[in-house]
């Protein structure tokens, strides 16, 4: 198998289109609505938590055997039936159309593979088998989570919402060593205590 290229997708507003209505597709309308997608799902019956998402209007259903016309305003494709037939017409119809497809547990019929992600806010670590085994991939995702905990999420958006300052205060050639310092620890350090001022005033420091 080629090797993959790792990239984060911005999916805000985009057109995700899922064929399967059991768990497995009902996991993947849920990543993909936590991003923001616009999901439509595409099977003739669908799971409760499915169900209860498209009556709440937070995707769209058509309870209906899947026909290659559903591809037509799709940006993103992902295939999650248990018929192995469904999923290579799927898989077919969005490579013809040069769409990205995911057919889920079929890595030789994939364009793109799903990895296991640790996210705390602006922190995601993707974890990724290329579709080996993604057991494997959320074994280590695990491992990380007790490295990477909750306390990363404030400190991403406390450094983020100094930057417009940085940039103002400080010539350019100076941007690198002050955000080398602001991530030396410390910083992480004060708000994994809880000590949003001390956090603050090391940056104020740094400015200085």
């Amino acid at each position: 198998m080629a090797k993959t290229y790792p990239v984060s997708l911005v999916l805000e507003g985009k057109r995700a289109v899922v064929v399967g209505g059991g768990s497995v597709a009902t996991r993947k309308v849920r990543g993909l609505l936590e991003c923001e997608a616009l999901v439509t799902v595409v099977a003739p019956v669908a799971s409760p938590k499915l169900r209860d998402l498209a009556d709440n209007a937070r995707c769209t259903w058509h309870a209906k055997p899947y026909e290659s016309a559903d591809l037509d305003e799709a940006d993103i494709v992902f295939a999650a039936t248990d018929d192995e037939d469904v999923n290579r017409r799927v898989y077919d119809d969005a490579t013809a159309a040069r769409l990205m497809v995911n057919v889920a547990d079929r890595p030789e019929v994939c364009t793109f593979f799903l990895p296991s992600v640790l996210r705390h806010g602006k922190l995601s670590i993707a974890v990724s088998t290329e579709g080996a085994s993604p057991l494997s991939a959320r074994h280590i995702r695990e491992g990380l989570e007790a490295q990477f905990g909750e306390e990363y999420g404030p400190y991403l958006e406390l450094l983020a919402s100094w930057r417009p300052r940085v940039c103002a205060a400080l010539p350019p050639e100076r941007h690198y060593a002050f955000w080398e310092q602001a991530t030396d620890g410390r910083v992480l350090a004060a708000l994994t205590a809880g000590n949003t001022a001390e956090a603050e005033a090391i940056l104020e420091s740094l400015l200085g």
